[in-house]
């Protein structure tokens, strides 16, 4: 008879008993651990597609068949069992309950982003004169195609518009915005021009593609002057070819002049890299980039730096000189502003101003209109204050 890798075979106490060899013990852990790494992804990844009662059900009956299993197997274990049996048992019976804790902890996450207010609306500017800034990584997505294409978009832009449409920003900053994306953001903002092209350049039919840091900038307040985007490596005027998670990223600038106040400014967006070495090569161009334009500009940079404050490639535009518009404005530095189930987790956005700016207000926008959050980030929002020119 061909040998059973997972099975031993012995004589105890006079009788055949069959018990789980090593192998199989270890097959077992390795075998929970896996499943317990894919209930984590999809924890930490379904929510961006949507389906979200679906989810629930799902989770929910997993939960009650694990319940019910536990309560059969809850009976005393037979006196008659080897020590190696009882050990196989126990592992089964400890993972059921993890699974049952982790499936429960879900449940309630899912409860928590359905019925989770959300935050605040901000009031409006205090003076028409201040400057509303809103940068928002607004998580890219389209209206047709297969989930991880649209990454519930067709929800999520109502509640996109419903928050723009509240907070009216004088400049508004988005990462992530596919070309469908962009399109919505200019029927939405029709007072606002935009600036910016895709990551991956201009196809041959001239359009943009590849995920856009677009600006939107009110035409009535501003007069642009210059403006373009620039990729984050040499050469900087154009793109190349990668995958998602290795592709050459932009940075997009204008240069306006304000209106009301008479000054000139100058406001980049970007969405830096996820590891550091090419975050900190990014940061260097950026800065070179400021360096090289007229110092009378004042200088705005707005971001997703997929980095925490602490991080030196963020630090590296506090040495040369910007702020954290939230310290500006005398409030706590370093809230969430990338959010899981409607929970702030970490600090990855910001917005960055020179000495030439003051800052009136500053806030993280966790808004939730339509019982929905636009977004993956929350936005935030300062509004700024430039003095007038002199005569």
């Amino acid at each position: 008879m061909r040998a059973n890798p997972l099975i031993r075979r012995r004589i105890v106490l006079g009788q055949e008993v069959r018990e789980p060899t090593l192998l199989a013990m270890v097959l077992t852990v390795a075998a929970y651990a896996l499943l317990l790494g894919v209930c984590v992804v999809a924890i930490a990844g379904l929510p961006a597609f949507g389906f979200i009662w679906w989810t629930f059900a799902a989770v929910a009956v997993f939960l009650v068949w694990l319940t019910l299993g536990l309560q059969r197997k809850a009976q005393p274990l037979p006196t008659s069992l080897t020590s190696r049996q009882r050990w196989f048992r126990r592992i089964r019976g400890w993972a059921r309950l993890l699974f049952i804790g982790v499936l429960g902890c879900w449940l309630g996450l899912i409860l928590w982003l359905a019925f989770c207010p959300g935050g605040p609306v901000p009031p409006p500017k205090a003076d028409p004169a201040f400057i509303r800034v809103v940068t928002w990584n607004i998580h890219c997505g389209q209206d047709e195609g297969l989930p991880w294409k649209r990454f519930d978009w067709p929800a999520r832009k109502h509640a996109l518009r419903a928050a723009l449409d509240e907070v009216q920003p004088d400049i508004l900053c988005v990462q992530e915005a596919t070309p469908e994306q962009v399109a919505f953001l200019e029927e939405t903002l029709p007072g606002h021009h935009r600036v910016g092209i895709g990551r991956d350049g201009i196809n041959p039919n001239g359009e943009s593609v590849g995920e856009h840091c677009a600006i939107y900038f009110n035409r009535q307040r501003f007069e642009q002057i210059d403006g373009n985007t620039f990729w984050l490596e040499e050469p900087i005027d154009q793109p190349r070819a990668g995958s998602a998670l290795d592709v050459k990223r932009i940075c997009t600038w204008v240069r306006l002049r304000d209106n009301v106040v008479g000054r000139t400014l100058r406001v980049y967006n970007t969405h830096l890299y996820l590891t550091e070495s090419p975050r900190m090569t990014a940061a260097k161009l950026i800065l070179a980039h400021m360096t090289a334009g007229d110092r009378a500009d004042a200088i705005l940079l707005t971001a997703d730096f997929n980095a925490s404050p602490s991080v030196p490639s963020r630090r590296l535009f506090l040495e040369a000189g910007l702020a954290d518009s939230a310290e500006r404005a005398g409030k706590p530095t370093g809230k969430p502003t990338f959010q899981l189930y409607g929970i702030g987790l970490w600090c990855i956005d910001g917005i960055l101003v020179d000495s030439k700016w003051g800052v009136n207000d500053h806030r993280v926008l966790d808004v939730k209109p339509k019982n929905i959050f636009p977004s993956d980030h929350f936005a935030l929002l300062a509004d700024l204050v430039l003095p007038e020119k002199s005569p």
